[in-house]
């Protein structure tokens, strides 16, 4: 009975050490898995959206504005005394201080031809749903720098309303 006890144990321990041989380590990824790991990761971005005046656009977006960037790129619709027209370019926005009325900055930057234009908007008043984490800032004759080539050119007043809101994207 013992022989056949000690028979069984070697021949489960052949058979393990076998099996062990062809499969790689428990603690080791082949690119294969972590490519569907990765896959299957549902990721985090940002719809941003700008209505009601001189500014439209409604994109999603990745990484966008932790406090100095990145700035990614976004399709912007001007109107009003900004210049006319939609512009490939990249954004930026934050709060500058305190969330207080008048904190928030939007930067928006494109490139046509070899002219570099710039707008910078500062005001806004913010209402932040932090339980839906929706964020809407209200710009009512908020002042508009516009810069050309790193020059500046005017300062104009424009209207409009941002919303950030989180989307998962799967």
């Amino acid at each position: 009975m013992k022989s056949k006890i000690i028979s069984f144990l070697v021949l489960s321990m052949a058979f393990f050490l076998v099996s062990c041989e062809y499969e790689s380590p428990p603690t080791q990824n082949t690119p294969d898995v972590e490519t569907q790991i990765l896959d299957k990761k549902p990721q985090r971005g940002e719809r941003i959206i700008f209505k009601d005046g001189d500014l439209a656009g409604n994109e999603l977006v990745f990484g966008c504005c932790p406090n100095a960037g990145p700035s990614p790129e976004y399709t912007m619709t001007l109107s009003g005394p900004l210049p006319a027209g939609t512009y490939d370019g990249n954004i930026f926005m934050n709060f500058t201080g305190s969330q207080s009325p008048g904190d928030y900055i939007v930067q928006f930057w494109w490139i046509e031809e070899e002219d570099t234009t710039f707008i910078e908007i500062r005001g806004g008043e913010a209402d932040n749903d932090k339980r839906n984490k929706i964020l809407t800032v209200t710009f009512n004759a908020a002042q508009c720098e516009i810069w050309i080539n790193h020059v500046f050119q005017e300062t104009v007043l424009v209207d409009f309303t941002l919303t950030r809101a989180r989307e998962w994207l799967y």
